[in-house]
């Protein structure tokens, strides 16, 4: 801050002549000129009882050596003997003493400087600059040092206290009164802090007065010339102050240009100090500074904690076992769900240390090596299986891991994800297990089925040929054979779901085949058994290589599924086209009600679903277009299906040549 920022008003060196000749005085006065405030002392011992009093001090004593009463030296001899005028600049002045003894004499008894009368002015005035520059420059060096030791107390202070705001505060506002003002006070506005409030005065143990005076208001710095000028410039709300201690400085700085930290410092100087200079605020400010680096790490070192607390709490409920590494691979952090997953892991020890405490496989058995193990934990996923070597257990284990980075884009270390899924694979393992007894089983049965099945056909064949057609026992012949031959086509399904659910898929075997015939000798059968008119459209054959039985098949299920759950005696369309290398088998009918539902036909090549649940009393497993999707499947191709107010429509699209043929 500028002389005019802190409204230091400029005076002229105040200089006490001590002589009891009037006529000596006022030589000196003109000696010296008007460069000079001057006050006259016809005594010493007046002046030794002025200074023991408190009074302001002169910045130059130009004593008389002999003087009646009290003698110059004498006066010296008392003043440096007192620590508070120990530094004020003497110079004896004298006409009857000037031998070099009595100069050596009056310099041991504190004198800084010794003039002889009579004396030439210029020699007075240099001698009198010499010793008050000599003291100005002794002030500010003292001065200065002061400054720095309240900064270093201050930040030994600052460490003392830790992550303690109000300790902060009150460590600030105490070295600040303590070493370069009278009295501080400290407010802070509420914010990421909480408001707060500290203040402290050397003669004022409860600091109350300098608290009364304390608010948020404009930053200023005054400096008076009196405490009556002090009065008489700033609101009456400072006389009780101004009345008790008088004042010579006053200053209102802001705290914190930061984001956490909003208030205001009042500092002031009594009526026995000097005022604040620019370097005493530039020091204040320091030490504001400081502090509010302090607060400021206090509050992110507790947000911090907070954090770390709260994410403790997360990682120790967390039912998954986490381990974090650093750059190096070394272990930082374990949760306590690791510990119950492997006891022995720690931190400290390389990642790889965790793969040598089980032995990890597959789920097929497959052994997994600690190379493989760290591609996994430091970035991807596994489902595996351990077993510990101090208990012997078994788990199932999803280890996932997640690479961490750093600002620059390089590698921070990783997280590593340890999912005990044990009782999923128990479960996952017991479901497919009876999925594959209750196919096997299903399997056998349809098998075993067959043999009784076809004797039934067979004997009803020999029966018809025994008796008159048209005769009652001849139609309770034919409807033997009807359902005979319905639960020999229920028993094929069975078997082809059979084996598409163990794995094996519906086989098939291609070979070249016209694919227009195929499809014209089925929908005639279809026709003549369910009297429904049928429509083929196909430009020209078309030929590939497909497993002709199985397409058969596919067009009968489709066909029969349209006569179904179309509109009755409505015809069906079947089309053949060709698409560049793949052909497309297309089988339309008008529906009888409504379409199918969209969430219906996302399901509708599951087993045992139909296109309308429980609608038109089907007598049928519901097997027919989950084996039409198989076979389709295994001719590699695809099957879809739309169905609006028009119509429904189911699409085959098959390659023309399957994966499987040969030649």
């Amino acid at each position: 801050m500028s002389e005019q920022q802190l409204q230091i008003p400029r005076r002229r060196p105040l200089v006490w002549i001590v002589d009891d000749s009037h006529t000596e005085t006022l030589i000196a006065e003109r000696a010296l000129g008007n460069g000079f405030d001057f006050e006259r002392f016809g005594d010493g011992a007046v002046v030794v009882e002025r200074l023991t009093a408190g009074a302001p001090q002169p910045d130059l004593v130009l004593l008389d050596w002999v003087m009646p009463g009290m003698a110059g030296d004498e006066v010296c001899k008392f003043l440096r003997t007192h620590a508070d005028t120990v530094d004020l600049p003497i110079i004896l002045i004298t006409a009857s003493r000037t031998e070099t003894a009595d100069v050596a004499r009056g310099l041991a008894v504190g004198a800084n400087d010794y003039v002889a009368r009579p004396f030439a002015n210029e020699e007075l005035r240099a001698r009198v600059d010499a010793a008050i520059r000599s003291k100005q420059l002794s002030d500010i060096a003292q001065q200065e040092r002061k400054r720095l030791e309240t900064i270093n107390q201050l930040g030994r202070a600052l460490f003392e206290a830790g992550t303690d705001v109000d300790r902060i505060l009150d460590t600030l506002v105490t070295v600040l009164s303590n070493g370069l003002c009278d009295g501080c006070s400290i407010l802070l506005l509420p914010g990421p802090v909480t408001a707060a409030a500290a203040t402290r005065h050397r003669a004022d143990p409860t600091g109350k007065a300098l608290a009364a005076i304390s608010s948020f208001a404009d930053p200023v710095v005054h400096s008076f010339q009196s405490s009556a000028h002090a009065r008489g410039t700033l609101p009456p709300a400072y006389t009780p102050y101004i009345d008790r201690f008088g004042l010579r400085g006053l200053a209102i700085l802001p705290v914190g240009s930061r984001e956490i930290l909003h208030g205001v410092v009042t500092v002031t100087r009594d009526g026995g100090s000097t005022p604040f200079d620019a370097q005493d605020i530039a020091t204040i400010e320091t030490c504001m500074e400081y502090a509010s680096l302090a607060v400021e790490s206090a509050v992110r070192f507790d947000a911090e904690r907070a954090g770390r607390g709260q994410l403790d709490a997360v990682l120790t409920s967390l039912p998954n076992g986490i381990i974090v590494s650093d750059a190096d691979g070394v272990i930082t952090l374990a949760n306590a769900a690791a510990h119950r997953l492997f006891p022995d892991v720690r931190t400290g020890v390389p990642l790889a240390d965790v793969h040598r405490l089980a032995t990890w496989t597959t789920f097929e058995g497959t052994p997994i090596t600690l190379a493989a193990w760290q591609d996994f934990a430091r970035g991807g996923r596994i489902e595996t299986l351990i077993r510990r070597p101090y208990d012997g257990e078994q788990l199932a284990l999803a280890v996932s891991g997640v690479a961490l980075v750093d600002g620059r884009g390089l590698s921070a270390g990783s997280v590593t994800v340890l999912q005990d899924i044990t009782a999923q694979y128990a479960v996952n393992a017991e479901r497919e297990e009876s999925a594959r007894f209750q196919q096997q089983m299903l399997g056998i049965v349809g098998h075993d089925l067959r043999a009784p099945l076809g004797a039934i056909l067979i004997g009803t064949e020999l029966l018809d040929l025994d008796l008159e057609a048209g005769s009652p026992p001849a139609s309770v012949v034919k409807r033997i054979a009807s359902s005979a031959n319905r639960m020999t086509r229920m028993v094929d399904q069975l078997l082809d779901m059979t084996r598409a659910r163990l794995g094996a898929g519906i086989p098939v075997v291609p070979r070249k085949i016209h694919l227009v015939p195929l499809i014209k000798t089925v929908i005639d059968e279809l026709a003549a058994v369910h009297h429904t008119p049928f429509e083929l459209v196909a430009p020209m054959d078309v030929t590939g290589y497909w497993d002709g039985d199985r397409l058969a098949q596919v067009v009968s299920n489709l066909a029969g599924n349209a006569v179904q759950y179309g509109l009755r005696n409505a015809p069906i369309t079947v089309g053949v086209a060709r698409v560049g290398s793949n052909v497309t088998i297309s089988v339309h009918n008008v529906i009888r009600e409504t379409p199918i539902p969209h969430h219906v036909i996302g399901t509708l090549f599951d087993p045992y679903r139909r296109g309308h649940d429980n609608e038109h009393n089907s007598t049928g497993l519901g097997l027919g277009l989950y084996i039409v999707h198989e076979i389709v499947r295994a001719h590699g191709g695809s099957v879809d299906v739309d169905s609006t107010d028009s119509g429904t429509t189911f699409r085959v699209h098959l390659p023309e040549r399957s994966p499987t043929a040969s030649g």
